[in-house]
C-alpha cells in the first residue's frame, strides 16, 4: 500500500471518529439533554460537539478533495487540536471543579487484566487510541517525504 494512502486512511479514520464519536456521547441524556445540567452547560456541549464535528470534516476535506503537502500536514494539526485540548481540559480540572465522569454519564470501559478488571474512563480511551493512529500517520508521512511532496 502507498505510504500516503495509509497515512490519508489514519488521518481520516482520526478525523471520522472526533466527528462522529462526540455526536454519540454526548447528544443524548448523558450532555445535551441531561436533566442535572445547567442549560447554558447543555448550550455549551452542544456548541463545542458542532464545532469539533465541523472541524473534523473539514481536516478530511483537506485529506481528500484538497489533497497537497500543506493540507496533510494541517489536517494532521486538526486533529492534534481536538487531543491536545483533551490533555488541558484534563489537566486543569483543578480549576473549574471538572470531572471525567458524572453520575448518569457514560460508563467506563471494562478490560480482563491479570485476573482483574481494568476500568478505563471512555474519554481517556478514546483520546488514547487517537492519539496513537494519529502519531502513526504522522510516522508513516516521515518515512516517506517524497511521496508527500509529490501530492
Amino acid at each position: 500500500m502507498d505510504s500516503v494512502l495509509l497515512a490519508k486512511i489514519l488521518l481520516s479514520f482520526v478525523a471520522a471518529l472526533q466527528c462522529i464519536g462526540p455526536i454519540r456521547a454526548d447528544f443524548n441524556q448523558t450532555h445535551a439533554t441531561n436533566p442535572l445540567w445547567t442549560p447554558h452547560a447543555r448550550f455549551h456541549v452542544v456548541w463545542q460537539v458542532l464545532s469539533q464535528s465541523g472541524i473534523s470534516l473539514i481536516a478530511l476535506a483537506l485529506i481528500w478533495v484538497f489533497p497537497s503537502p500543506f493540507t496533510i500536514w494541517l489536517a494532521v494539526i486538526l486533529n492534534f487540536n481536538w487531543l491536545i485540548s483533551f490533555v488541558a481540559t484534563l489537566s486543569s480540572m483543578s480549576l473549574y471543579d471538572g470531572s471525567l465522569k458524572d453520575v448518569n454519564g457514560i460508563k467506563p470501559f471494562k478490560f480482563g487484566f491479570g485476573g482483574s478488571t481494568l476500568e478505563v474512563d471512555t474519554n481517556v480511551f478514546g483520546a488514547c487510541l487517537l492519539t496513537v493512529v494519529n502519531t502513526a500517520a504522522v510516522f508513516v508521512l516521515l518515512s516517506n517525504p517524497d511521496a508527500v511532496a509529490a501530492l
